[in-house]
């Protein structure tokens, strides 16, 4: 009796049950809620501005006051890695939304069109795929930094970063559309005369959100990283702007790591590498719920 209801309801509610059974996964998810909530509520409640400067609180070590110690402005580093989480994170995940929408369509209208379509689509799709991806975000951001202030440069940085990085999310969705189009159920639709639009966003769509989802831990990750990339070799956001990934270059200049202020570097560091960890172990477990071969092991 159990049995039969553990095996009771839809795709969608089984899934559910089978990354709340995976600890490691609800682990991972609970730790990116909490930055999270860290990030985006946490400044709300510190006493400290970011903007104002204290000469006489320099390079204090980790204090009950200052629980992350202050900088070389004497400003309280925990608020700048609570803001700067909030842009780090924001920035992230337009990036990758901007990914997932045209990864999505492509693959979709590639797998169901077939034919010309599909060849044309996924002769783009290989093109991108080879660009060298870094190296031309370096210098399309060095060209734009004589043109736009920080922030919209930035922007469209991560834009043009979530258009580029579609292909290898493009050809997944369109791999799983061709394996779909062919089933019953789409058989079905075209009896019944349904429009191909509605085949495609109504009836394929929602079968690939599963790899959508799964997909998307993964390129918000690879966001985080670009940012930090870009930020190290100076064409993130210059300060006081903080961010995770310009928070770590300060103090390279001023060899904090050799000279013992270790929590100038510890502190972002962490909570990049925390935020990445909880990320892949997140869409670890959503891979392996949404995944329906995953179902009995």
């Amino acid at each position: 009796m159990m049995e039969k209801h553990e095996q009771s309801g839809g795709p969608w509610a089984l899934a559910s049950r089978r990354l709340l059974n995976n600890k490691i996964a609800v682990f991972g998810g609970v730790l990116l809620v909490l930055i999270m909530l860290f990030t985006f509520i946490g400044p709300l409640f510190s006493p400290y501005d970011i903007t104002v400067i204290d000469v006489k609180l320099r390079y204090k070590p980790p204090t009950w006051l200052h629980p992350f110690g202050t900088d070389m402005l004497g400003q309280d580093l925990m608020t700048q890695v609570m803001i700067g989480g909030r842009l780090s994170l924001a920035f992230a995940i337009l990036s990758a939304t901007v990914t997932i929408i045209f990864g999505t369509l492509i693959g979709v209208v590639s797998g169901y069109f077939g034919k010309w379509i599909d060849g044309l689509l996924m002769r783009f799709t290989e093109f991108v795929y080879v660009l060298p991806l870094l190296p031309m975000l370096i210098a399309f951001t060095a060209l734009m930094a004589f043109r736009m202030p920080p922030l919209e440069r930035m922007l469209i940085t991560m834009i043009v970063f979530g258009f580029l990085n579609f292909p290898s999310l493009a050809r997944l969705i369109r791999g799983e559309i061709l394996t779909l189009k062919n089933q019953e159920f789409m058989r079905a639709a075209e009896l019944l005369g349904v429009s191909k639009f509605s085949k495609m966003f109504k009836h394929l769509m929602p079968n690939v959100m599963g790899v959508v989802i799964a997909s998307s831990a993964q390129i918000i990750a690879n966001a985080i990283l670009l940012e930090l990339t870009l930020s190290f070799v100076g064409m993130g956001f210059p300060p006081p702007t903080p961010t995770w990934g310009n928070l770590i270059p300060n103090i390279r200049g001023d060899n904090m790591v050799t000279s013992g202020h270790s929590w100038l570097w510890f502190y972002p560091v962490s909570f990049i590498s925390l935020t990445i960890i909880s990320i892949n172990l997140l869409g670890e477990g959503l891979r392996d719920a949404l995944d329906p071969k995953s179902e009995g092991r």
